[in-house]
């Protein structure tokens, strides 16, 4: 990494220097003009939290009693927590050193915003210890479903996936509560899988989300009898699917009547909306053909 170059940091404390204005508007202020789209890699954040010497400048929003110790960051703008790089290490330990990264955005010694792939991060800069991952969409500041499994936020974005990603994600999803299951019976798709099935409901998109949330929960359905020790575990197997497809079906209703009341009851082209979630139309269309006119409009 060039010694010479010049942080946001840096230049923030030239303009402190020459005006006399406070350094925490005057680091915002350089590293929004710094940041780029430029990509890098976490095993250069990491060489380069290894190699740089600490900052010595005072953190303005912590006392120094209670200040992180930090590193000037060339790749992300200005001072960044030691521990707070190795936490993010951490969350993309299955990724690898390798794992390209960029940096979204930055408020002074408040925040940074990297997105690695399919994922994105706050690191919270007067902390030794914290930081978040945030919806996978760019610029917005929700927390994910969760973490990893279903990185889009309920409010704004989750609803906007293409069936395909949904269907991932609730596979992902199934999978988890599998592992965390007593026994192959026991599994449930559980209040996020409920998440999981509106936004499916909002996209058209059930018949493929509640098949791979299903499967991801208990198992390939035609493997059951193989992987099932006994006739009596694999009935059970079989009663639990049945059950928890009846719930799912009951939720992607409730969720499709709630978006309708929304729309106000009636498709855009002004015909009353009645489609049931299992016809895979959008729950606000009263046909595929008015969902397939409105998304190529």
């Amino acid at each position: 990494m060039p010694r010479n170059h010049s942080t946001a940091a840096q230049r923030a404390r030239e303009v402190q220097r020459a005006t006399g204005t406070k350094y925490t508007a005057a680091l915002r202020e350089a590293a929004g003009a710094s940041i780029s789209s430029a990509e890098f890699y976490l095993r250069d954040l990491l060489a380069e939290c290894a190699s740089s010497p600490d900052w010595s400048g005072d953190h303005p929003e912590v006392d120094a009693e209670w200040a992180p110790r930090m590193f000037d960051s060339v790749l992300l703008g200005g001072p960044v927590p030691h521990s707070v790089v190795l936490l993010l290490a951490g969350e993309l330990a299955a990724e690898g050193v390798s794992v390209a990264m960029r940096m979204e955005s930055r408020d002074a010694v408040r925040t940074v915003v990297v997105a690695c792939g399919n994922r994105r991060f706050q690191l919270v800069l007067s902390q030794d210890n914290l930081i978040y991952e945030l919806c996978l969409a760019p610029g917005c500041g929700h927390l994910p479903v969760e973490a990893s499994l279903i990185p889009c936020c309920e409010i704004a974005h989750l609803g906007a996936r293409s069936e395909k990603e949904l269907a991932e994600m609730a596979w992902r999803w199934g999978a988890r509560r599998r592992e965390q299951a007593r026994t192959p019976a026991s599994a449930d798709t559980g209040d996020k899988g409920d998440t999981l099935i509106a936004a499916a409901v909002a996209q058209g998109a059930f018949s493929a989300v509640i098949e791979q949330l299903l499967e991801g929960c208990f198992g390939d359905p035609d493997l059951i009898d193989e992987v099932c020790l006994t006739a009596e575990g694999a009935m059970e197997v079989r009663h639990a699917i049945d059950h928890e497809r009846l719930l799912l079906t009951d939720r992607a209703r409730a969720a499709a009547a709630q978006i309708r009341v929304l729309a106000g009851g009636r498709c855009g082209c002004g015909r009353r909306l009645f489609l049931a979630p299992e016809a895979n139309v959008p729950a606000r269309y009263c046909s595929a053909r008015c969902a397939s006119a409105a998304r190529t409009g």
